[in-house]
């Protein structure tokens, strides 16, 4: 219903802004709300906000509940896995359980490219990163508010990969369009001033 879609959809923005306060409530609610895959992607929320155990409890439950669901097993059981090896320190297993939701990724949400582009910065693979995050920033005139909220966390990202590859030029630019997105942010939010520091270091 309305109500765990919004829930679902809050929850994910609170983690992508690092409020885990927020976003595990949010979460439990989308999950508690309506016994529907649909919201499966609020556990890797729990996954990444330390409620690992929380995470693959819902994961092994879902599973039971749609063993033939498509969508599920091809997309939202592999983004769970990936969340809980993420916040488990193994990138690579991340990108290794992420695999079978190549094939479904247009009705993803882009969350597998997501912790696929996260995956593959904390394994400092900059140029395989920057690929992920492209994916999503090409989808920018789509009207989904899903690819809305993950537009900004990309263009960090790719920041983040192009530094990482080498290409100060190319990085400074991707800041700045960061920057420029999130001009109306608060001046304090911690992820601006972590980028801000990030920026800096490569004039």
């Amino acid at each position: 219903g309305l109500l765990a879609w919004t829930a679902s959809h809050s929850a994910l923005t609170a983690v992508l802004f690092g409020d885990c306060r927020t976003a595990k409530p949010k979460a439990a609610q989308a999950l508690a709300s309506v016994p529907d895959a649909t919201y499966a992607g609020s556990a890797a929320v729990l996954a990444l906000c330390g409620e690992v155990n929380q995470a693959q409890t819902q994961a092994d439950k879902l599973a039971q509940l749609y063993p033939n669901d498509t969508r599920f097993n091809g997309i939202w059981l592999p983004v769970i896995r990936a969340a809980i090896e993420l916040q488990r320190n193994n990138p690579a297993r991340a990108i290794q359980f992420l695999e079978p939701a190549t094939h479904y990724e247009a009705a993803a949400d882009f969350q597998p490219q997501y912790l696929r582009g996260l995956s593959y910065l904390r394994l400092g693979k900059g140029a395989e990163a920057a690929v992920e995050f492209q994916k999503i920033i090409a989808r920018k005139g789509q009207a989904d508010l899903l690819v809305s909220t993950l537009y900004p966390f990309a263009r960090l990202g790719l920041a983040r990969a192009l530094a990482l590859s080498g290409d100060a030029a190319k990085a400074r630019r991707a800041y700045e369009d960061f920057f420029a997105l999130w001009k109306d942010a608060d001046a304090d939010s911690p992820i601006l001033l972590e980028a801000k520091k990030e920026y800096e270091k490569l004039k």
